[in-house]
């Protein structure tokens, strides 16, 4: 996993901070594999947030967070609401080849 302890830190403290205590935060993508390079950091979250406008608001203010504590860097979240039964492939995906960071 390419990432440093202290961007771990800082994505699960924002992830709770954000989304919910029971929140659940997952690396995924090429910053998994040692071998790459470069690469933005992808993230699959379970918000313990349900409610679409907060989750909004919540995603934009993870988003702000990591920007002004980690550098200016490429990061995508995926949020995966438990009300929404679809099991999408990116959901599958995720979690299937991922970390659990939180």
């Amino acid at each position: 996993m390419r990432l440093t302890q202290t961007q771990i830190k800082v994505i699960c403290a924002s992830a709770v901070k954000n989304f919910g205590l029971s929140a659940r935060v997952w690396l995924f993508g090429s910053r998994v594999d040692e071998q790459s390079k470069g690469g933005d950091i992808d993230l699959y979250i379970e918000p313990e947030l349900q409610d679409p406008v907060e989750l909004v608001d919540a995603k934009l203010r993870f988003l702000l967070e990591l920007h002004k504590k980690i550098g200016q860097q490429k990061i995508d979240v995926v949020l995966r609401r438990t009300e929404f039964k679809e099991d999408l492939p990116i959901f599958r995906i995720a979690k299937e080849t991922g970390v659990q960071l939180l």
